[in-house]
């Protein structure tokens, strides 16, 4: 499982309009990057749903055929049932454990990488990895190979403070299991504006739930539901509009 590329390199993060938006849902991922983002995510779902992530990652690298169809959707449920873990992990290392994160990161990186992170630290003036990893400085300063080392080394420090400390992620979780809830609620309606309407408002609605799912389910993105909530009122009204003859 080695020589795959990491889901985190699968994804190209920028926003797209239009027919592009279609391109990054789940059904037109292959199935190496399916099978990447569940090898990547796994220690965070339950024993059952591991189980059955590993044998779905098994059966890859033993050269089975595997349906696209139903591996997406597996993909899917699987995205949506860790999503308030992801939430948490982000939300508290994004903020009261982003010294936590350093340290455990620059003490588990090669002692050449470490150097060069605390040397960016004092001359950037930067307390936390996302600062470091956004400062206009960056890609001047780190190879792709350090980049990469930080980024996986990064994944596994929070999967392994997380199993450490429960406690600390507990409220957060349920926070996150709320706005989970909150989501699938506005994609619903949304996917039902989709099906009910013709022309561009179904194509554009449809364009904007595959965005939104997207950067929510697979990228695990805190989209605000007052933002979801506004898009969705916008698609109602675009539907109670008189179609022109």
């Amino acid at each position: 499982m080695t020589d795959r590329i990491p889901w985190l390199y699968s994804f190209v993060f920028s926003l797209y309009t239009g027919s592009n938006m279609e391109k990054q849902s789940i059904g037109n991922r292959s199935i190496l990057e399916l099978v990447d983002f569940l090898s990547e995510w796994r220690d965070l779902a339950s024993k059952d749903l591991q189980a059955e992530a590993d044998g779905l990652i098994a059966a890859y690298d033993d050269g089975q055929n595997q349906d696209l169809a139903e591996l997406a959707e597996f993909v899917e449920d699987f995205a949506w049932r860790i999503w308030p873990v992801r939430f948490a992990m982000e939300e508290f290392f994004s903020e009261q454990g982003a010294l936590v994160e350093w340290d455990r990161v620059s003490a588990a990186v090669r002692r050449s990488t470490a150097h060069l992170m605390q040397r960016f630290k004092q001359s950037a003036g930067c307390q936390k990895l996302d600062e470091m990893l956004r400062h206009d400085d960056y890609e001047l300063t780190f190879k792709e190979a350090e980049t990469r080392e930080i980024e996986d080394v990064r994944h596994q420090a929070r999967v392994d403070y997380w199993r450490s400390h429960p406690e600390t992620f507990s409220v957060l979780t349920v926070e996150g299991e709320k706005l989970r809830e909150g989501y699938k609620r506005i994609l619903d309606e949304l996917e039902e504006i989709v099906q009910t309407s013709a022309g561009s408002l179904s194509e554009e609605a449809r364009a904007k739930m595959t965005s939104l799912k997207d950067r929510i389910v697979y990228r695990g993105e805190h989209v605000p539901l007052e933002t979801m909530e506004e898009e969705l009122i916008y698609y109602r009204e675009q539907k109670e509009l008189p179609i022109d003859e």
